[in-house]
């Protein structure tokens, strides 16, 4: 790499990361979670605001490749530790109604977005009709998982019923989104060349699940915490380099090498994992935010937002509300779960990046799609204030549906936590 590259590299990541961070804080300050104005800050590195010149100056095209190899790195390691944060075993407690909920939460969403790609969204077709629909669906049908995690740390929600709910509602539908998703960019993978290698890669998941988990297990708990974390930084990439070579993704291995790691030591290397991880999504903001050309939008683009937007949330929205209502939920808990499960952010950006990737959906639908998840994170922070679900108040479910701190604060098991 001739050395005016480099420095350019250089010069960027330093852009990326203080831009990133200034409009993370911004959205703090605001109310926002963090994840919200990162987003923002790929975006405003990109060509609708900046302008296609400004933009490529400032990244240049000898730099992306690089700004994309750090920013797959800061993705593997991300879907690890969101691998290691996957606890199903949260279904163990209201096991029936976290199974009702998630589903619903999951499958409203999914069809409506189904029904939008087959209409509003027909002239976006890029390649098999099948997995575009399928794509859509699953794209309005995310929760982000790790961002609802810090919005109820924030919020201090996160011993509460409805926070524990939530939790375990968007951990099953993580796991269900991932599968939907790589069943859908193997549909497109039609050549003899993939689908061996997509066939290797079920020994693998075995050999991770009944051998690899195993053998972590019984030397974690020996292990210093340098050796884990240099088994988890490397155990993360050699498992996405598997995905990623057989032709799916690499965020599959990592999550897949994340959900076997020994349970005991997860703390540990969540600690040193994450903010690694962390330093290097900026990269991976910035690569998503290049993409993203909304200057040419005509009108009817617009009206596809709007109906994206309009499906995703209600979707969400009333899928949550009404299948927690349907389990016993009180009124105003059934809509706290409702617009906590209506947060995407950076694992909708993730999911979006496999679309474009694999040819699924075009330049022009993922910048749409890249906007709904933007607005519908954003819209996470004053619907939870409206509904008096503040940082102030540590709200739990009460008996006739109201949101009170007071429960909480009583409750022993809810202050052993």
């Amino acid at each position: 790499m001739p050395s005016h590259v480099i420095s350019m590299l250089l010069v960027d990541l330093v852009l990326v990361l203080v831009t990133a961070r200034i409009l993370g804080w911004m959205a703090e300050r605001v109310g926002q979670p963090p994840v919200v104005g990162e987003i923002a800050a790929g975006i405003l590195a990109g060509p609708t605001i900046l302008g296609s010149y400004l933009s490529s100056a400032v990244f240049p095209t000898d730099t992306r490749p690089a700004l994309t190899a750090l920013a797959n790195i800061g993705i593997a390691l991300f879907m690890f530790v969101a691998g290691t944060e996957t606890d199903l075993g949260r279904l163990t407690r209201n096991r029936s109604a976290v199974l009702v909920v998630s589903l619903s939460t999951y499958l409203t969403p999914f069809v409506l977005g189904c029904v939008v790609a087959l209409t509003v969204l027909a002239r976006h077709y890029t390649g098999g009709r099948v997995g575009f629909v399928l794509f859509i669906g699953c794209s309005l049908a995310v929760t982000a998982f790790p961002v609802l995690v810090r919005i109820l740390h924030d919020r201090k929600m996160f011993a509460t019923p409805v926070g524990q709910m939530a939790l375990g509602c968007a951990a099953v539908g993580d796991v269900l989104a991932w599968v939907v998703l790589a069943g859908i960019v193997t549909s497109t993978r039609t050549d003899a060349g993939h689908t061996w290698r997509l066939l290797l890669l079920v020994p693998v998941a075995v050999g991770t699940w009944w051998v690899v988990r195993p053998i972590l297990a019984r030397t974690a708990c020996a292990a210093a915490d340098s050796a884990l974390t240099l088994v988890a930084v490397c155990g993360a990439l050699l498992w996405g380099a598997a995905t990623e070579w057989a032709g799916l993704h690499l965020i599959f291995g990592a999550f897949l090498f994340g959900a076997a790691f020994p349970r005991a030591a997860r703390e540990k290397v969540q600690a040193a994992v994450r903010p690694l991880g962390m330093l290097l999504m900026p990269c991976f903001f910035v690569v998503a935010g290049l993409r993203v050309d909304l200057s040419a939008t005509e009108r009817a683009g617009v009206v596809e937002l709007v109906v994206v937007i309009v499906a995703a949330v209600a979707g969400k929205l009333g899928g949550a509300y009404l299948s927690a209502r349907a389990t016993g939920s009180g009124k105003n808990s059934a809509s706290v779960l409702a617009v906590l499960m209506n947060t995407r952010g950076l694992t909708e950006l993730i999911l979006l990046d496999v679309g474009l990737s694999a040819g699924i959906i075009g330049p022009q639908l993922y910048s749409l799609l890249v906007v709904m998840a933007l607005v519908t994170t954003a819209l996470t922070a004053p619907l939870l204030r409206l509904l008096g679900a503040d940082s102030k108040a540590d709200p739990v479910d009460d008996a006739d549906g109201r949101v009170t701190p007071q429960r909480l604060r009583a409750s022993p098991r809810a202050a052993n936590r």
